[in-house]
Parts: C-alpha cells; sequence; structure tokens
C-alpha cells in the first residue's frame, strides 16, 4: 500500500502532479529518485541516502531525470495511468481478451507487484517462459541489464524453437 499512492494521483489527477513537477526541478528530481530508491529495494528507504548508488551512477539517475526535464514530458508520462484505470478504458474488458502469442514473464523480487503464472494464465494461453529473479526491482534494465537480457535470450529461443 505504502508504494501505490503514485497511482493514485497519476490515475486521478495527471496535470496537477504533472504541472507541480515540470516547472521544478527539485521537486521532479524528489519525485523520480524516490521511486529509484524504494522500487529498487524497499529496504532502501531505511538507508540515508535512499540506497541510490547501489545500483545506479548519479549520471544515470541525473540523465533520467534530465530526460523528463527537458522535454517537459513528465504530465505525458503520467496521463498513462488515468488513460488506462478509467471507466471508458476498463469498461473494454481487455483483460478478457485471451491471447494466444508465445508469452515470456521475468520477475524480480523487489518489483512492485507479481502475478503468478496460474494468474497470467487467464489471459496468456501460451506461456512458454517464466522467471524469478533474486535481485533487481521495477528497474531491472537499468539495475541488472544482463540478467534481464539473459532471461530475454533464453524467452526468444524458446519461441524459436516452438515455431520449427
Amino acid at each position: 500500500m505504502e508504494e501505490t499512492g503514485y497511482l493514485h494521483i497519476q490515475a486521478t489527477k495527471p496535470d496537477t502532479i504533472g504541472a507541480a513537477l515540470s516547472q521544478n526541478p527539485v521537486g521532479l528530481a524528489a519525485y523520480i529518485l524516490e521511486k529509484f530508491s524504494t522500487w529498487t529495494n524497499p529496504e532502501n528507504r531505511k538507508l540515508e541516502d535512499g540506497g541510490l548508488t547501489k545500483r545506479f551512477t548519479l549520471d544515470e539517475l541525473l540523465d533520467n531525470i534530465m530526460i523528463y526535464y527537458i522535454t517537459n514530458s513528465i504530465t505525458t508520462s503520467q496521463r498513462l495511468y488515468s488513460e488506462g484505470f478509467n471507466m471508458a478504458q476498463m469498461g473494454l474488458n481487455l483483460d478478457a481478451v485471451h491471447l494466444s502469442t508465445p508469452t515470456g514473464c521475468a520477475r524480480f523480487v523487489y518489483d512492485l507487484a507479481h502475478l503468478t503464472d496460474q494468474e497470467l494464465s487467464a489471459k496468456f494461453k501460451n506461456i512458454i517462459h517464466s522467471t524469478y529473479h533474486k535481485e533487481g526491482g521495477h528497474f531491472a534494465a537499468m539495475e541488472v541489464p544482463m540478467l534481464l537480457y539473459q532471461d530475454f535470450v533464453e524467452f526468444a529461443e524458446k519461441a524459436f524453437a516452438n515455431k520449427l
């Protein structure tokens, strides 16, 4: 529950939070860095520096913040939530559409949410690859890029082998 506040505000008031952050580089940095801290490992919130440099360089973190700041795209990035969690979109019941495409799922121990294979199989009817990693979090591509890459290669090899 503690890590879902962002979802609620971005789903209901993306323009309000966006306006507050778009012309406020310190506020934007605080908002983004808090996610890099706790979504990498919730224990980081106990650390004075948030554990930010355990997995990221300061340049990587600043690059991420600057992409949002220079392009003024924090608001549009947050609208994804309001567009995905509104009554009209949810009324489409897209989760009921079954997909038979070969599917893989990589889960990282500190990511915010996980679905089991059984839960995923209600929608994805052809899960050919499923992994649970003992390290990494929401930003796995930056935190553990080689682990994510290897997971993807293993999935692609299985998908290719199933096509033959």
